[in-house]
């Protein structure tokens, strides 16, 4: 830790003259050590906000490094890191485009929001609640709607139940009508509740 200790150093020089410091943390961690690393920052660096790129937490997966690196990014996230700098699937092998820095910006907002979940903040939960109750009422309209990328998620549903009927159908293309989960589920409250009534006008 030569360098935090360095950094904490100039960091506590930068104040003494008036200086705003934000400290940049290391790119590559192993996830068990992410942590352990940001803890070791706010004290050596005196609580200076640290923002991190990444961590990527392995590194065997060039083109796929906003995925790596959104891991590290949720843990760090959980961990108190104050910024999170995003990561494209083309680090370490080129300049990125357009859609590169989408899936990237993509990737770590859902990072950040998985660490604020994690940290409990308020409210943090709130939008993944609606999107589950959704989910269970077969809203797929609302759905799009919760959805960080609604435009992607309405696609995916479409590609392979494209009709607008199936906006309103109690089942998608993964398990169908017969297998859903959520269905089989509404089937036996509804059962449950059919055998109550039946119960209860017998006991009269």
């Amino acid at each position: 830790f030569a360098e935090l200790k360095t950094l904490g150093e100039l960091t506590l020089k930068a104040w003494e003259h008036g200086c705003q410091v934000m400290i940049e943390g290391p790119g590559h961690i192993p996830m068990h050590l992410v942590k352990m690393n940001v803890e070791k920052e706010r004290e050596l660096c005196h609580e200076a906000p640290f923002y991190v790129l990444g961590p990527l937490v392995t590194d065997i997966a060039p083109g796929y490094d906003h995925i790596t690196s959104a891991i590290g990014a949720a843990l760090a996230a959980e961990a108190g890191a104050a910024m999170l700098c995003y990561v494209t699937p083309k680090e370490h092998l080129g300049l990125p485009n357009k859609d590169d820095v989408r899936q990237g910006v993509i990737a770590y907002k859902i990072a950040a929001h998985a660490g604020d979940i994690a940290r409990g903040r308020r409210g943090a939960r709130d939008r993944d609640d609606e999107l589950s109750k959704a989910r269970f009422e077969f809203d797929w309209n609302r759905q799009f709607e919760l959805s960080l990328d609604p435009d992607t998620a309405r696609s995916m549903h479409d590609e392979t139940l494209p009709a607008e009927v199936f906006k309103s159908a109690k089942f998608c293309s993964m398990c169908g009508p017969k297998f859903c989960s959520m269905r089989i589920t509404q089937d036996v409250r509804k059962m449950a509740d059919e055998a109550e009534k039946i119960a209860l006008t017998l006991a009269k």
